[in-house]
């Protein structure tokens, strides 16, 4: 996944989120209650357990983390995906410095992730993942459609949505919320898990 130049740095996810995402990297200040830092971490806990076991752990839920940084409103809003993108591209390499080839597919499953399926132009099962993440989190809306998830297994995790948005409602910050999701999910082992998060040299905002 990476060059021979460079060697991936890992974080526990526990530690993962409490550094990502940053509030100022939100479009909207401050941000959306709706669309900000507890749904953000939410996300990033379905994108953790539905990428677990694939090759994809990583890109998931660095993918997770920016989904919804550039949106301007809490409607449709169907550019936010593709501002989201750009903003990938041109501003988080300065902060970790990611390789190009881990980092295209996390932009590429930001700028699809809120398309409908028959018109995005990126067939990749990381933005299946992503998308499905981002439905399980629907049940905060009270309208999530269980047909419009499209991986198998992804309904299983419906009830434990309800669960940790109900136990996370008020939380905004994304270690309190992963700590909520650990208890919910104790048999996943969400704590021992690690995330690729810069190359050599580099040293992670804090």
């Amino acid at each position: 996944m990476t060059d021979n130049f460079h060697s991936m740095h890992t974080l526990p996810l526990s530690q993962f989120f409490e550094r990502v995402p940053h509030t100022d990297w939100f479009l909207r200040q401050p941000p959306s209650d709706m669309h900000g830092l507890g749904h953000t971490a939410r996300v990033m806990v379905w994108a953790a357990v539905l990428a677990r076991g694939t090759p994809w752990l990583s890109q998931a839920v660095w993918a997770a983390a920016c989904h919804d940084l550039r949106r301007q409103d809490d409607g449709r809003d169907r550019d936010h995906g593709p501002r989201a993108s750009e903003w990938i591209d041109q501003h988080l390499t300065p902060i970790y410095p990611l390789p190009a080839d881990f980092l295209e597919p996390v932009s590429q499953a930001v700028r699809w992730h809120c398309i409908p399926d028959p018109l995005i132009e990126w067939d990749h099962p990381l933005v299946r993942i992503l998308k499905d993440a981002d439905g399980l989190d629907r049940v905060r809306l009270w309208d999530l459609n269980p047909d419009y998830l499209r991986l198998p297994g992804s309904r299983d995790w419906i009830p434990y949505a309800e669960q940790l948005y109900c136990q996370s409602e008020f939380i905004q910050s994304p270690v309190e919320i992963f700590c909520v999701a650990v208890h919910i999910l104790p048999d996943l082992g969400l704590q021992e898990r690690c995330i690729d998060t810069f190359v050599d040299g580099a040293k992670p905002l804090v």
